[in-house]
């Protein structure tokens, strides 16, 4: 896959949903996972694993609230159905190692998850540089990886296909497992890196609120 099939694929732009009291700490210092969050604010990885509600990180450095991981953790009970290779604590560890993007049209479910919790801010990116600079750390998702809501998916890593990969690698993953009958689409993009101030800037839609 090359950056004109990848913006074809997933529309020209992609978002990326925040609270809005988070985008002074994003402004300064560039968009960065939970991990990365963690790990500079000196809390345990193991604190933010399953966590019910938002929860706020804070340092010298950043300031951050993180979303809660209930639509995972609905799916508790159902966890060796959905689940490959994963207890539920190492899948919600593995969504802590990534952010997560949503095409244009695919974005508006997962906004209205954050609306109980505040105002929220919408990041718009051009996905043709946003492949340019990151495609050896974006993954593509035909689910949103983070819920088990009503009957979850199944996934396990392969869930998650490179973006540098042949189109019919991501589109065909799960028919190659007899999970479904038809062509996958690209429901969530997600990247296994931070994205630097400077960086994020470049890649930014100057008039997205």
């Amino acid at each position: 896959m090359d950056a004109s099939l990848f913006a074809q694929k997933v529309g020209p732009t992609l978002l990326h949903f925040t609270l809005a009291e988070n985008l002074p700490s994003i402004e300064r210092n560039g968009l960065l996972r939970p991990i990365t969050l963690a790990r500079i604010c000196d809390v345990p990885i193991e604190h933010l694993m399953l966590r019910t509600e938002a929860l706020q990180l804070h340092s010298a450095e950043v300031s951050a609230r993180l979303n809660s991981q209930a639509w995972l953790v609905a799916g508790r009970r159902q966890a060796d159905h959905f689940l490959d290779g994963h207890s539920l604590e190492g899948w919600s560890r593995q969504l802590d190692e990534r952010l997560f993007f949503w095409p244009y049209r695919k974005g508006a479910a997962f906004a209205k998850s954050l609306t109980d919790r505040g105002d929220f801010a919408m990041l718009e990116m051009d996905s043709r540089r946003f492949y340019e600079a990151l495609r050896d750390q974006i993954d593509l998702s035909p689910i949103n990886s983070g819920s088990a809501m009503r009957k979850p998916a199944r996934r396990g890593n392969w869930i998650y296909v490179s973006a540098k990969a042949d189109w019919v690698e991501f589109a065909e993953n799960r028919i190659r497992r007899g999970l479904t009958a038809s062509r996958d689409t690209v429901v969530e993009v997600s990247l296994k890196s931070d994205i630097s101030p400077v960086l994020l800037k470049d890649l930014r839609i100057e008039n997205a609120r």
